[in-house]
Order: C-alpha cells, then sequence, then structure tokens
C-alpha cells in the first residue's frame, strides 16, 4: 500500500520530530558477561509502549528486517460536535480525491474497520498537536469540494460555514485515512486494495481483494494482523547493550543478542527478531536528555522509555531509571537515517546508553 505523505510543519517540544539518538554517543557498556547497565541499574516497568502518540511511516517486514518509507497513528474518526465554532480562514489548494473512489474507500472502511495505518502526523516525525493540524489544513481540505462533502456526509454534519473543532478533527483523520487507502484502478471501474483494517484498535484485518464501481467486493485473502509497525528511531552511532559488549544500533541484525529486560525487570540476553531504518529529514529534531547520574541521550520526542512514558514529555527533575532529568532539550538532528530493533522477550526493552527504552517495531514475544 503506497501511503501519500501529509507535509507539516514542526512546532517545539512534544509534538516535534521523531528521530531517537544523535550521533556519536559512545561510552556505554561492558565487554563482560554481565551486563553492566548502569549505576544504579534501571528498573524496568511492563507498562507496553504507546500507540499513537508522537511519529508516521508505512513499514514493510522483509525476513526479519522492518524498512521505513514517509507514510501514514491509528485515527478513528468518532469525535463530537461541540458547541464552539471555529471561523474558516482562507484554502489552500491541495490535490483532490475522486469523489466515486472515495465513496468505494468508505464502503471498505465500512465493512472491515478503519484503516490501521501508520499516521504521518506522528511517525516518523511528530508534528504539532493533531487538533492544530486538522484546524491549519481545513480550508484544504474544505477546497476539495467533492471528497468534502462526502466526509461531512459520512459523519452526520451538516454543512455551515463554520465548524467546531471536534467535526474539524474528525474531518481531518477521515481525509488523512482516505488519502492513505491506494486503490489501484484494474480498469472498468474496479479496484485493486490491500491494507489493514481495525475495529477496535487491538486487533486487526489484513485483506486484499478487488472493490467495483457498483460496490461489490471480492475478498482474494484475510487474515488477522497485529497493529502496524511504525518506527520511532535511534540515530546513527547509538550505542545498545549487548551481551559482547555495546554495538552501534545500525550494525545489529536479525538473530544477533542484545541485553533486555525479562518481567522482573532483570537483564536476560534476547535474540533481535527484528530492525528498522526510517529516513528523516535535515530539519529533523530529538530531545537532548541529560540525567543526573551522567547518562545523555539524544532521543525522539515520542520514542517511549520502559514505563510507556514518551521522552518528549520528560521535565527537568522527573525520574528516570532511577534518577532525575537535568535538562531536556530540542536539538537539530542530520544524521539523515535512523534506527531500531526489536528483541525478544516478555518487554521489548533494551539499553540505549545506558537509558532503558521500549521498541517502537512492535510488540514484544515469549
Amino acid at each position: 500500500m503506497r501511503v501519500i505523505v501529509v507535509v507539516g510543519s514542526l512546532l517545539v517540544v512534544l509534538a516535534m520530530s521523531g528521530a531517537c539518538i544523535d550521533l556519536g554517543q559512545r561510552g556505554y557498556g561492558t565487554t563482560t558477561p554481565t551486563p553492566d547497565l548502569g549505576t544504579p541499574r534501571p528498573t524496568v516497568t511492563l507498562t507496553p509502549p504507546p500507540t499513537a502518540t508522537a511519529i508516521a511511516s508505512t513499514s514493510t517486514v522483509v525476513a526479519g528486517t522492518v524498512t521505513s518509507t514517509p507514510g501514514s497513528p491509528t485515527a478513528t474518526a468518532t469525535a463530537t460536535a461541540t458547541a464552539t465554532a471555529t471561523a474558516v480562514p482562507s484554502a489552500t489548494p491541495v490535490s483532490t480525491m475522486d469523489p466515486s473512489v472515495v465513496r468505494l474507500q468508505y464502503l471498505l472502511f465500512d465493512r472491515f474497520g478503519h484503516l490501521w495505518y501508520c499516521d504521518p502526523d506522528f511517525y516518523p516525525i511528530a508534528r504539532q498537536d493533531e487538533q492544530t493540524l486538522a484546524q491549519e489544513r481545513f480550508p484544504a481540505i474544505q477546497a476539495d469540494a467533492g471528497t468534502f462533502a462526502i466526509i461531512l456526509a459520512h459523519q452526520g454534519y451538516a454543512a455551515a460555514t463554520t465548524y467546531a473543532p471536534a467535526q474539524q478533527l474528525a474531518v481531518y483523520r477521515d481525509w488523512k485515512m482516505l488519502r492513505a487507502l491506494q486503490l489501484d484502478s484494474l480498469g472498468s471501474g474496479r479496484y485493486h486494495f490491500n491494507a489493514r483494517f481495525t475495529q477496535d484498535e487491538l486487533t486487526g484485518l489484513l485483506v486484499e481483494g478487488v472493490v467495483d464501481a457498483s460496490g461489490g467486493v471480492v475478498v482474494t485473502s484475510q487474515a488477522p494482523s497485529g497493529r502496524p509497525n511504525c518506527p520511532i528511531c535511534l540515530a546513527r552511532g547509538t550505542q545498545i547493550a549487548t551481551p559482547n559488549g555495546p554495538i552501534d544500533v545500525e550494525a545489529l541484525r536479525v538473530g544477533m543478542t542484545v541485553w533486555s529486560a525479562d518481567a522482573n525487570g532483570l537483564p536476560f540476553a534476547a535474540v533481535v527478531v527484528a530492525v528498522g531504518s526510517t529516513p528523516v529529514p535535515a530539519t529533523h529534531q530529538v530531545v537532548h536528555l541529560v540525567l543526573a547520574d551522567g547518562r545523555e541521550l539524544r532521543v525522539s520526542p515520542g520514542h517511549p522509555l520502559a514505563d510507556g512514558r514518551l521522552v518528549g514529555g520528560l521535565a527537568p527533575g522527573a525520574a528516570v531509571d532511577q534518577t532525575k532529568v537535568v535538562t531536556a532539550t530540542l536539538e537539530t538532528y542530520d544524521g539523515g537515517t535512523t534506527f531500531d530493533l526489536l528483541p525478544a522477550g516478555p518487554t521489548a526493552t533494551y539499553w540505549a546508553n545506558g537509558v532503558t527504552l521500549s521498541s517502537t517495531l512492535g510488540s514484544a514475544s515469549g
């Protein structure tokens, strides 16, 4: 499925940037069989990584490797209108969609569930607040009059001159989802699709088939599917703790071992089951995290710690790995590509420059 990237401006702190850790970070790890994970050793809390917060790309898994290209967290258009109206600013031109195709896309959503994909507002680079982006892009969505009318009808909204923020957000989420679902024309009003859908954000279906102009759907394959891999990654040169000493994240391969945490928070040698990479622009920003015990990390605002908190939400004085945050400031990252890994085990955690992080490549396995 090809995903159309929605380009947005970057704002400060929580909603900015997505690469994880900057170049040239060294000085962590040990070559002995017993892991030296810093002093004091990080404590792992088994809170799973959040599902839709910072940063979106579409990921393809090939032989255990995730390769990401900018694409589109899972967005459910269920916002309810409020009494607060927002004036509509002037429209910005945007490429229009074919209303007949949009109707077929909605037919698929109604049948299988909404599209489960990597939202470009969140992956691989988190942009500003989704509500703010919805308000900024609403005039451009309105400019595509045919599609806008269909979205309004599907949401049950009457045409108006102003729309409440919740209405704008619901329309914007549908608009992103429509632009992300690729229908390939087969001719004679028939379109091929291959996409992941979900009804509840917990389980999904990977469905391939053909939909025609009359509304007929022929499913050629359908299988249960987990959430999409939407990596928020580490920078080139990040040191990952392994039983053989620290290894640069870009040098890790599927089948190698790294230190992860078990269900009790204790280190164990875990096999790497997936590695991934994603390109980032020169404007990409990271959080430079400095801890009171001397550990430093340059990491995506949207990357989760082991306890599920996002790095972008940390402030001076916040507790991290049995110490405190001294500073957490944004810096530009120009490494070009970022990386992540998924260790096997119950927590999907690993140590990067001594700081415990959760993988963004998927769920942990036993």
